[in-house]
């Protein structure tokens, strides 16, 4: 088993993300990170020496070398809730630099994630879990987590006004200082800010430069008690939203995820204190960082509730390469609510998985029409029925993409976040994103999508739901499976199966498709790709032979 497992890790590393036998894996710049319970597993593209330290207390960190996978690396003893800085280098080439990363250990956190919208959605897509509308309480629902705070507070905030200093967002940040609260607030030096004025003159603040050099402080996050003992006490705060009037209680459209996780919440820490230039109540503008000057300094994988969570934080992350990556790992449908696009890289993206067959592409962006946008090009490319414009009334601020709604057995997820598709959130504002792996979450933005197309006068056809009828079992097998339709036969269906390099091994199509065993006991052991074709549409499953 084990001498298998990691034959098709290998292969599997390809892909963003993936769970097998309670194993959590993701792809970073210089390897596979792997979490099985306390366990850390390291598999190196290329051999390396490496040494972890504890960014909290400094303590070195124990890192193992594995007897019998070469370039596996394990690490068995760290703290829960931690963060481990990785300095590695490699032991051949010409590149002897020590290279950075930074892994995050699994918390004793919930590991819950809440979605909230400010504005209706279509729960008739609901796959288990109802979308969460709030309307113009939305600020309301921030207030509470304010309320709450017991030790520190740590706000990003872009843009934002209340009614006073004593009600509202500002009186709510007022009352947590009062009470003890250490608060820190940094918000973007360019914009009016109604909310700034109204704080308590003892809060320490930080307007973000402003000057050609940076663009915009454009992050919308708040953590509360990063470091508190209780781990189910920190939490991470963010997503799409302004705390202007407009913005959060609408018209304009927009989400807020929050998760409750002590990992992240220090990691995002250490993305505030970056900006902070320092780790103390008060801000030092000599080392602090914005813009094209901060560096890859955060973890990108947390385990959270069970489930992979990516983070990225822009300029230093290169965020619209995992844009790109996360298009391009869509076996089934991707759904995308963005305000623009205006990355000719993205679109050519989005083109060309929709030009490979993935006929599940939608759209819906908003009315403005910057330059460079690409919305005329993608309209051309995908046809206006599947790239729609909202033009109800307010900005359609939303910045998310759902990949796999309609096929549990890919990798459904969702990226979200602060992060506009354009040149300016890639190369100089500051800003955030999450890609969160799990389809309960991504199933609430999609139904917030759907909604939202629909209401451009988009169409959505009912066989993507009944597409999800079809369940592949048992996954892993010892190359026997079954394809059942649990919502009835299927007539004249093709079902193709191909390796991880595109050979077919197998490719028949019934007349009538119930329940049927597909035989790979021949085939060598690794991971495969099922298309099912039929009328409705083509469903995708990964399965993985033994």
């Amino acid at each position: 088993m084990k001498q298998h497992y990691f034959r098709f890790l290998v292969l599997l590393s390809l892909f963003t993300s993936f769970s097998v036998f309670s194993q959590l894996s993701s792809k970073e710049r210089d390897y596979t990170i792997t979490y099985s319970g306390a366990s850390i597993s390291l598999l190196f593209d290329v051999p390396v020496y490496v040494a972890a330290t504890n960014v909290q207390d400094g303590r070195s960190v124990e890192v193992a070398v594995a007897a019998d996978v070469p370039n596996l690396y394990v690490i068995s003893n760290a703290d829960a809730g931690a963060i481990i800085k990785l300095d590695y280098t490699y032991l051949y080439g010409n590149n002897y630099a020590v290279q950075t990363s930074y892994v995050a250990t699994p918390s004793l956190s919930t590991g819950t994630i809440a979605v909230y919208f400010n504005h209706p959605v279509n729960t008739a897509f609901s796959q288990g879990q109802n979308a969460v509308n709030l309307g113009n309480t939305l600020d309301d629902k921030l207030i509470t987590y304010i309320d709450a705070c017991t030790t520190t507070l740590d706000i990003a905030i872009y843009n934002s006004a209340s009614p006073s200093a004593t009600t509202g967002i500002a009186g709510a940040i007022n009352a947590a200082y009062a009470r003890g609260v250490q608060v820190r607030v940094i918000y973007d030096g360019s914009t009016t800010s109604s909310m700034i004025p109204l704080l308590n003159s003892a809060i320490p603040r930080l307007a973000s430069p402003n000057n050609s050099n940076y663009g915009i402080m454009h992050n919308k996050f708040v953590i509360f008690d990063a470091a508190v003992l209780d781990a189910n006490k920190p939490v991470v705060w963010t997503g799409s939203t302004n705390w202007t009037v407009s913005q959060i209680d609408g018209p304009d459209k927009n989400s807020c995820i929050v998760i409750q996780d002590q990992t992240m919440a220090l990691g995002y820490r250490m993305e505030f204190e970056e900006m902070w230039g320092s780790s103390t109540m008060v801000p030092n503008t000599t080392f602090s960082k914005f813009g094209p000057y901060k560096t890859d300094n955060t973890p990108h994988t947390y385990t959270v509730g069970g489930k992979i969570v990516n983070s990225y934080f822009s300029p230093s992350d290169v965020v619209t390469s995992k844009i790109i990556d996360v298009i391009n790992t869509a076996d089934s449908d991707i759904d995308v609510a963005t305000m623009l696009v205006t990355r000719s890289d993205i679109s050519a993206a989005l083109i060309d998985k929709y030009n490979s067959g993935l006929s599940l592409t939608n759209m819906v962006l908003d009315t403005q029409n910057p330059s460079g946008n690409q919305k005329t090009i993608l309209q051309t490319a995908l046809g206006t029925d599947k790239v729609r414009t909202d033009t109800s009334s307010g900005v359609m601020h939303h910045k998310f993409m759902v990949v796999d709604n309609f096929n549990s057995a890919s990798d459904p997820l969702v990226l979200v976040g602060s992060h506009n598709w354009s040149s300016a959130a890639e190369t100089k504002n500051d800003e955030n994103t999450l890609i969160v792996h799990d389809l309960t979450v991504a199933n609430q933005y999609y139904q917030a999508f759907a909604y939202l197309f629909q209401l451009s006068g988009g169409v959505l056809g009912a066989e993507q739901f009944e597409r999800t009828s079809l369940v592949v079992y048992p996954n892993p097998s010892s190359g026997v499976f079954t394809i059942e339709s649990s919502g009835g036969a299927l007539s004249n269906v093709e079902v193709v199966v191909h390796t991880v390099l595109g050979t077919t091994v197998f490719d028949k199509t019934y007349s009538v498709l119930d329940s049927e065993f597909v035989d790979l006991s021949t085939q060598a052991a690794g991971v495969y790709f099922v298309s099912v074709v039929g009328a409705g549409g083509t469903s995708y499953f990964k399965v993985v032979k033994e």
